[in-house]
């Protein structure tokens, strides 16, 4: 039997059996999508509706950025970064180490053979996987995002939704797939990057900016954003590229929406899963630079593509964060 026939027999042999191990089972927990729909069939042109959400995001917004739609896609797809100074506290005050990762929002306009939609990273899915599942900020996330929610709709005219869509889970712990890929407590899936001991974090930063604004050659990385967190002596950057963002769609396609899986180009609502985020940070005397580990970002915000899937592209998360760790590492002159 060769290589390929192998794996392909283990998986149906033997994966049905594995379990996903949760650190913290909790029956009853709501269930969450990674995204939910704002708005659908969105009245006016794409350009029409983009400049609406920008008005009403207002000083929030951190940046917009067209994602690489997937080759011979006819449809147009942008991505709002905002920034709420009042929630950031929250989140970080939860916890400092994992919070920058959490502490921005994501708009995704997208197009497609229906129309012109608009959604969000749900951050009741994402605050519970970064926050580990404490459920203390149950009721800021829904209050955040009835915010967010409110700040859409009413400078839109179209079909009011909040259908989620992407991976639906029941707790923020996410489990490794066939028992050994990825998974675990978000907490241990950072990976530090860069350390510079004695260093200062606004100095660092420089640096790391000045790395992240050349465009990497593989995947086109480059950087969209910043926010800096001066109580917390952290910045988050934020980075993506084509052709990651295009591949990335190729590869989840509808996800388990199957309702979008006869359109064109479906993974364009997935798109608002990027930019990537890097935060450097002071930590006692050094200066940290951090990003979560590639692969179990991946499965965040594309897990529904589904686990074979996920096999056949298995190198390309490990590649993206080598690309990434060596525009930090030469910004930083560790190379």
């Amino acid at each position: 039997m060769n290589k390929n026939l192998l794996v392909k027999f283990a998986v149906v042999a033997f994966f049905p059996l594995l379990s996903f191990h949760s650190a913290y089972p909790q029956a009853g927990n709501k269930e969450y999508g990674v995204y939910q729909y704002v708005m659908q069939s969105v009245q006016g042109t794409f350009d029409e509706v983009s400049a609406a959400i920008e008005n009403a995001a207002g000083r929030r917004l951190l940046a917009k950025v067209d994602a690489g739609a997937p080759e011979d896609c006819p449809y147009k797809v942008r991505v709002f970064v905002l920034y709420d100074s009042a929630y950031a506290q929250q989140i970080m005050a939860a916890n400092r180490q994992t919070g920058p990762f959490a502490v921005v929002d994501r708009i995704n306009l997208f197009e497609d053979e229906n129309g012109i939609h608009v959604a969000v990273v749900n951050p009741h899915s994402i605050n519970r996987t970064v926050l580990m599942d404490d459920q203390k900020y149950e009721a800021m996330t829904a209050a955040h995002l009835q915010a967010l929610r409110n700040m859409i709709s009413g400078a839109l005219q179209g079909k009011a939704s909040d259908k989620q869509y992407g991976q639906m889970r029941s707790e923020g712990y996410i489990g490794k797939t066939m028992g050994v890929m990825a998974g675990g407590r978000f907490d241990s899936k950072l990976v530090e990057q860069a350390k510079v001991p004695g260093g200062n974090w606004k100095e660092v930063a420089a640096k790391v900016r000045q790395g992240l604004s050349q465009k990497s050659k593989q995947w086109g990385m480059h950087l969209i954003y910043e926010v800096e967190l001066p109580a917390y002596e952290t910045v988050v950057f934020g980075t993506t590229g084509t052709p990651m963002d295009s591949k990335s769609f190729s590869i989840v396609r509808a996800g388990a929406d199957d309702a979008r899986d006869k359109l064109k180009c479906p993974g364009l609502a997935h798109a608002a899963a990027y930019p990537i985020e890097i935060v450097v940070a002071q930590d006692g005397d050094a200066v940290k630079v951090r990003l979560v580990e590639v692969m179990f970002r991946m499965k965040m915000y594309f897990e529904d593509a589904g686990k074979w899937a996920f096999m056949k592209n298995v190198r390309m998360p490990g590649s993206i964060q080598d690309e990434l760790g060596e525009q930090v590492k030469t910004a930083l002159g560790t190379k």
